[in-house]
């Protein structure tokens, strides 16, 4: 699947075993609302094109292709409201289960093409139109041109105008910005900015060799 040696199809076919039962958003959200947290981000696509949204225009999601059937994203946000935190969506514009979007380019470089375009942008109408306010929308990867970087921004702030838009929309379109994986800047950045930083720096997903050692340590150093 795009730069790992892994069959898409036989990759998709894994979401039909994919059942959460143990989610529960309203634990999250007060566990989170406890630790004195004030937003809560998910992921609602990442590059591999799984979607945690119930959305109309791919049938590769929670609710059609799982036996789980349930919208995360729509009982995390509903949490959210009930525990008075604000509520964000990470959105890849990278989709490697999209026709043509399975080609890896180093860097996750990928360009859009037309068809991903008008694919991304239905999905944020749905993300934006669906599931209550939204405080940021967390875009990432891919080499958009400028107008396509645009269509994204306007059809964010078209919908929800308070909506904050991660600099990883790029060409200069986000309303933040945002440092390299796990970096801080070397300077007084004079604009909101967030730094996107994994517990562990080698990997933001499991890993059989990921050396976990001390995980408590690795939460003060991160909370710090």
């Amino acid at each position: 699947l795009a730069n790992g040696n892994i069959d898409g199809a036989a990759y998709a076919a894994t979401a039909a075993s994919f059942n959460p039962v143990d989610f529960d958003a309203d634990a999250i959200a007060r566990l989170a609302k406890a630790a004195g947290m004030k937003f809560i981000v998910i992921t609602a696509k990442h590059h591999d094109g799984f979607n945690m949204f119930h959305t109309r225009v791919t049938p590769y999601n929670i609710v059609d292709a799982t036996p789980f059937k349930r919208d995360v994203v729509k009982e995390l946000a509903e949490a959210c409201k009930k525990e008075g935190l604000a509520f964000g969506v990470y959105y890849s514009t990278i989709d490697w289960h999209h026709p043509g979007g399975n080609t890896y380019i180093e860097g996750n470089s990928n360009p859009i093409t037309a068809g991903q375009e008008a694919f991304n942008v239905a999905q944020l109408k749905e993300l934006l139109g669906n599931y209550g306010p939204i405080a940021e929308i967390w875009f990432d990867m891919c080499k958009p041109t400028a107008a396509q970087s645009r269509h994204f921004e306007e059809t964010v702030h078209a919908l929800q105008p308070q909506t904050m838009v991660s600099g990883r929309v790029w060409n200069h379109q986000g309303d933040f910005t945002v440092m390299g994986d796990n970096a801080e800047p070397k300077v007084r950045v004079e604009e909101p900015w967030q730094s996107p930083a994994s517990m562990f720096p080698e990997t933001w997903g499991y890993r059989s060799w990921q050396e976990r050692g001390d995980v408590q340590a690795k939460v003060r150093e991160n909370i710090s």
